[in-house]
């Protein structure tokens, strides 16, 4: 059952919808930090939105955005850690700053309490990192985890795609960029989104991303678009061929490797091989239910650019 839980922090129109999509409501007690978190926001003209139960981030960001009253819409992982009180204030500033912005990420670090296990994981997997940056930078690593788009952007493009279960961040920054707006990791703006604690959990995640890379690129082809290291120059190619990828992959398993980067490796093989068991010895038409805020942001997929799945998130 899906529930929904509204929060105000001011008694006026909040400027900002704050919106948090959750499987279960508590994350392992994350979520509840995560509230003590808001509460220290330096920026305070928000709502804040809890979607619990929907097992489709999309669609859940989309039923938040539908009721939220704000202007600007914040999108955060149930995990997402922010040991920042500015975090909100940067990125509504940097929205404010360039009208040509559409969306407006945050840096990601290792959280100050993360164990020795989960600073060499984020060290060694990609995308996992990103440092805090001084000028306003255009980026592929503005992300779910912490970003705010704007509410006018956001339903001009059809809001998030409703039927994959993996990888919307690829999918929304191509759709935004397509629109004419810039896609930016703020100034000084930064959040912690850590890892799970241990080796087994963390090859049981990408195992499932790498089964939700492989169910886009069977059922969702076109939808599929590149995904970066945050470092691009101002160059965001949509696609890359075949070969540059697999290219790719193997040239971050052998780097691996030869470094001794064993938890970075034993993530690779734990997505290809979720990639290869989805792929061929899974049934095609069961789908995978993806579980918000759980997920990395390497995993691959994305909608038509032409709009979201079912479901619109423009209010009434």
């Amino acid at each position: 059952m899906v529930r929904i839980e509204r929060d105000e922090m001011t008694g006026q129109r909040p400027r900002a919808t704050v919106i948090i999509p959750t499987r279960d409501g508590d994350r392992d007690g994350r979520l509840a930090r995560l509230r003590q978190d808001l509460r220290r926001q330096t920026f305070r003209e928000f709502e804040t939105i809890t979607v619990s139960g929907d097992p489709r981030q999309g669609r859940a960001i989309n039923r938040a955005a539908r009721i939220g009253r704000g202007e600007i819409l914040i999108t955060l992982d149930d995990d997402t850690v922010l040991e920042s009180p500015d975090v909100f204030a940067r990125l509504i500033e940097a929205l404010d700053a360039d009208p040509t912005i559409g969306i407006a990420g945050a840096s990601t670090v290792v959280p100050s309490g993360a164990s020795r296990f989960q600073r060499i994981a984020s060290e060694e997997i990609p995308r996992r990192l990103f440092p805090v940056v001084e000028e306003t930078i255009d980026s592929d690593m503005a992300q779910h985890p912490c970003m705010a788009i704007r509410r006018d952007v956001f339903e001009r493009v059809g809001g998030e795609d409703e039927e994959l279960v993996r990888g919307l961040d690829p999918l929304l920054r191509h759709k935004v960029r397509e629109a004419g707006y810039r896609v930016v990791i703020a100034a000084r703006a930064w959040v912690a989104h850590p890892l799970p604690e241990g080796l087994r959990a963390v090859v049981r995640m990408y195992f499932r991303n790498g089964r939700g890379s492989a169910f886009a690129h069977r059922h969702h082809p076109e939808r599929i678009y590149e995904l970066s290291d945050g470092f691009d120059r101002n160059r965001f190619p949509p696609k890359r061929p075949l070969g540059f990828r697999i290219a790719r992959h193997g040239w971050r398993f052998t780097r691996s490797l030869v470094g001794g980067r064993w938890v970075g490796l034993s993530a690779q093989i734990a997505y290809i091989a979720g990639f290869v068991y989805e792929r061929f010895v899974a049934t095609p038409a069961a789908p995978i239910m993806d579980s918000p805020c759980a997920g990395s942001p390497s995993s691959p997929s994305s909608s038509p650019s032409s709009g979201a799945g079912p479901g619109s998130p423009t209010r009434s």
